[in-house]
């Protein structure tokens, strides 16, 4: 009987365990930046957004480029306008509703004494139509930087690595090559 009871204190002591150190990474505080469980959300939510933007070209390319902070860059594109300008032109026959195709997973947030930073894979797949098969357009990943603006958590800079064979994330740990 002891030893029954022990082993339920010592279940519930793990399980209590467990999730103070879930709570614990959900507001973690690394070299001078803190973010909040909400942080997390506000910022996965940006992340979903972005392909929506994108693939759509809503409100004339200005719900792409309202993503990002006033001074905010993809790539080499700077700038509310010209970020806007980017969003209308890209696959502009393949843009609207129906034309959804841009998928991000994976998402991985880390906190910076300047807000975040981030990554994710990326992929985009061309969907079937006119007896045309489905394909992968492109992959790859996005390395970002948020910033949290009056407006909410924003893209600072957002830098698309496209997929290759054999370039690891920059977060990855591989083991030592055997050659």
């Amino acid at each position: 009987m002891i030893a029954k009871v022990s082993m339920a204190v010592l279940m519930t002591v793990l399980v209590i365990g467990a999730a103070g150190s879930s709570l614990a990474r959900a507001q973690q505080k690394v070299a001078g930046g803190t973010l909040t469980a909400g942080d997390y959300v506000e910022i996965q939510q940006l992340v979903a957004r972005y392909s929506y933007a994108v693939d759509t070209h809503a409100d004339n390319g200005y719900a792409y480029a309202d993503l990002f902070a006033p001074d905010g860059v993809f790539g080499t594109t700077k700038g509310r306008e010209a970020l806007a300008e980017l969003a209308r032109t890209t696959q502009k026959d393949r843009g609207g509703p129906s034309y959804t195709r841009h998928y991000l997973t994976n998402v991985i947030v880390y906190p910076t004494p300047e807000g975040a930073r981030g990554s994710q894979y990326l992929m985009a797949i061309d969907v079937s139509e006119g007896g045309k098969p489905s394909s992968v357009v492109h992959g790859g990943r996005y390395d970002d930087l948020y910033v949290k603006t009056p407006a909410g958590w924003r893209f600072r800079s957002r830098q698309l690595h496209p997929a290759t064979i054999g370039v690891p994330p920059p977060t990855a740990k591989l083991p030592p090559s055997s050659r």
